[in-house]
């Protein structure tokens, strides 16, 4: 599957109908989200999709707001709410931290999927017809490949958009007969190697005085006045505007590493035991395991191999076999046994590709294949 995203233009009348079709939705959640609650609480009975969603003929005979939403957004709802529950038990059976589904609030309830395209929306040109709703405008700036199964209506702050999930056949990329590791960092995005390194240019960093600033003015502001609530409509476009640049930045640099390589290796790194330490604002900010999903389906698509490999000691270790110890501190790797003198991420990254070709850690016959280039990427 792959996601198509594009902006809507709704008139007045049809955003409207957005908004109130996301209130009943959310509310229809929430309610559903309460049986289920009560149902274990008192009598220690288990609801699923099934039973909830047998109800909702009746409820729409006494709730004209509710039958004035689409029977498939009605149902995907449940089904959201459900796949929430088996997320839940999932991580509760293999042992992970898992947090009892929540009820969702305005602002965390922004978009109504049409799970099937039959009866339900049609994309003609600029035109998308939604079922109960109309006609919107949609900004296709992009041609869309392969067979569309599902379409999402969101709300990011003020602006609409639209994301069609694609069934489309891999596309394998010519072979270029090139192979790469990387080293994920927070001094650089990525350090290649072959020397290049990938800036990173730290969004959500870059943008902390506009933060202050309007953080500042909100709480200057009355309380629910006309003035607090546009300040605080500019902090959400201002977030808003660090979440697209992070997810455009992964989208460039994936696609720039499957155009250019056949055979990827990265570290598989522990995201949720890093986000603990006191680097976690600054991993939070690259954003690494969004960039992976992304690494991830590219490649799949392209005809890639992407390795993933245990990151333990490739930071202490020369692409020599040789154990080179030293602290966060020490910037240059320096190795008496084979002479190699690089900056340390450098010798990190050949060390992956190293493990990711097979070779053990230790192996001494292993020698990189590539000249460092010590070259900056560029994706500003």
């Amino acid at each position: 599957m792959k996601s198509y995203k594009f902006k809507l233009k709704p008139s007045k009348r049809i955003e409207n109908e957005f908004l109130e079709w996301l209130d009943v939705c959310r509310e229809l959640y929430n309610s559903a989200l309460q049986e289920r609650r009560d149902a274990w609480k008192l009598n220690k009975i288990s609801v699923n999709y099934y039973s909830q969603a047998a109800q909702l003929p009746e409820i729409k005979l006494v709730r004209e707001d509710v039958a004035g939403v689409s029977a498939q957004v009605l149902q995907s709802t449940l089904r959201r709410l459900s796949k929430t529950f088996d997320d839940f038990f999932r991580r509760v059976k293999n042992g992970k931290k898992a947090e009892f589904p929540r009820f969702k609030g305005k602002s965390f309830f922004d978009s109504f999927t049409f799970p099937q395209m039959k009866g339900a929306f049609n994309l003609t040109g600029n035109n998308l017809r939604l079922s109960k709703i109309g006609k919107v405008k949609v900004r296709l700036h992009r041609q869309i490949i392969g067979k569309i199964k599902t379409c999402t209506s969101k709300r990011e702050v003020k602006d609409w958009f639209v994301i069609f999930a694609v069934e489309d056949e891999k596309q394998p990329l010519p072979k270029t007969g090139k192979q790469i590791g990387a080293d994920a960092g927070i001094e650089n995005f990525l350090t290649l190697s072959n020397g290049s390194t990938i800036a990173n240019f730290k969004f959500y960093e870059s943008s902390q005085k506009k933060l202050r600033i309007v953080q500042r003015s909100i709480a200057r502001r009355k309380k629910a006045s006309n003035r607090q609530r546009k300040a605080v409509l500019h902090l959400r476009r201002i977030h808003q505007k660090i979440k697209n640049q992070r997810n455009n930045f992964g989208h460039r640099v994936s696609a720039w590493l499957v155009r250019n390589f056949d055979f990827i290796v990265i570290e598989d790194l522990n995201l949720i035991g890093m986000t603990k330490g006191f680097l976690a604002k600054q991993i939070y900010d690259v954003a690494w395991n969004s960039f992976l999903q992304k690494l991830t389906y590219k490649a799949e698509n392209a005809g890639r191999q992407l390795v993933k490999i245990n990151p333990n000691g490739t930071s202490q270790t020369c692409v020599c076999g040789e154990t080179v110890k030293k602290d966060l501190s020490v910037r240059q790797h320096q190795c008496k046994v084979c002479g190699s003198s690089v900056h340390r991420d450098i010798n990190s990254a050949q060390v992956i590709l190293k493990l990711g070709l097979g070779n053990s850690l230790k192996d001494r016959t292993y020698h990189p294949s590539e000249s460092v280039s010590l070259e900056t990427v560029c994706f500003n």
